[in-house]
């Protein structure tokens, strides 16, 4: 995680509770041509807290923090047909259909 946090342009959240920390999200943005976009690199939130909304509070604080930095798309890569992707369906993300996540072994 510190390869994130030593990006140019990290941005991060952090869901505490009691002295822990109980959920984080976190990425970094980078300028394309249509403007600035947020790569979302990590989002957690502990299994006891899971299912009560943590996740889509700090989903929303992440949102309102990039307004004001004047980003406009936030950009993720997740496992399809899971709790997750439909989580980020169910909080307004959808599938790329012109992109292809493809890996090469060497």
């Amino acid at each position: 995680m510190l390869d994130i946090y030593n990006s140019p342009s990290f941005v991060g959240i952090l869901y505490f509770k009691e002295e822990e920390i109980k959920g984080a999200i976190f990425g970094n943005c980078e300028q394309w041509y249509e403007g600035f976009h947020f790569n979302l690199k990590e989002m957690f939130v502990s299994n006891e807290l899971q299912g009560m909304g943590m996740g889509r509070e700090l989903l929303k604080s992440l949102e309102e923090k990039l307004r004001v930095m004047q980003v406009g798309t936030i950009i993720l890569f997740t496992s399809k047909g899971n709790l997750t992707s439909e989580f980020y369906i169910k909080n307004g993300f959808k599938e790329l259909g012109f992109m292809a996540m493809m890996d090469k072994n060497i």
